[in-house]
């Protein structure tokens, strides 16, 4: 049960997501992004996994604080690491973030449950086995079948609703979307996804 390995493994991958300047995700044509797996390893070869974006795994970090803190220890004992990055944090200048530390949490979890055999759902208590879900709408765009306008986004709400969906969560335009933020259009999205899809949808 003991970690023998931290690992980080950055690869190029093809997504159609699309980041702006204030962190909002948006549809676009697809591109290649870097992506990374942070993998860590036990002396049983049993292996645990997280994906992050490159930044929150660079060397630097995995070496100067990750590896220090894992390699030796028992990995079921998450708390108690999780506690010892949490600790590091105040010394490592802003640099090692919680994003960094979540991203160790995930793949902790991964190998406890990879070594039992059994999902991680087990492992935190395996209370439901489903869980009710809304649909939750992507910003609004200016591309050809994306959310351009309020129809765009009453049509999508219909779908979602007939798809059995009994809740919708709206993002309505953001920068660099032209003419964005527009209250007046927001609010003409909110009230065409309503009486579209009213009663059943919020």
């Amino acid at each position: 049960m003991i970690i023998t390995d931290v690992s980080v493994t950055t690869f190029l991958t093809t997504t159609r997501r699309h980041v702006d300047s204030a962190g909002h995700a948006h549809p676009g044509p697809p591109h290649r992004v870097r992506q990374s797996l942070l993998t860590l390893r036990s002396e049983d070869g049993a292996e645990g996994y997280s994906f992050a974006p490159p930044e929150v795994l660079r060397p630097f970090l995995i070496e100067a604080h990750v590896r220090p803190v894992l390699i030796g220890q028992d990995h079921r004992d998450r708390e108690r690491l999780w506690q010892a990055l949490a600790h590091r944090q105040r010394g490592s200048a802003g640099q090692l973030s919680d994003r960094t530390l979540a991203a160790v949490d995930v793949a902790l979890w991964d190998l406890a449950g990879r070594s039992l055999g059994i999902p991680v759902c087990k492992l935190i208590g395996g209370y439901r086995d489903k869980v009710p879900a809304y649909g939750s709408i992507m910003c609004g765009d200016d591309l050809e079948g994306g959310l351009a306008t309020p129809e765009d986004y009453a049509r999508f709400a219909e779908r979602l609703v007939a798809r059995g969906y009994r809740g919708i969560k709206l993002h309505t335009w953001m920068p660099p979307v032209a003419g964005a933020p527009d209250v007046r259009r927001d609010l003409q999205a909110c009230a065409a996804v309503r009486e579209r899809s009213a009663p059943t949808s919020i």
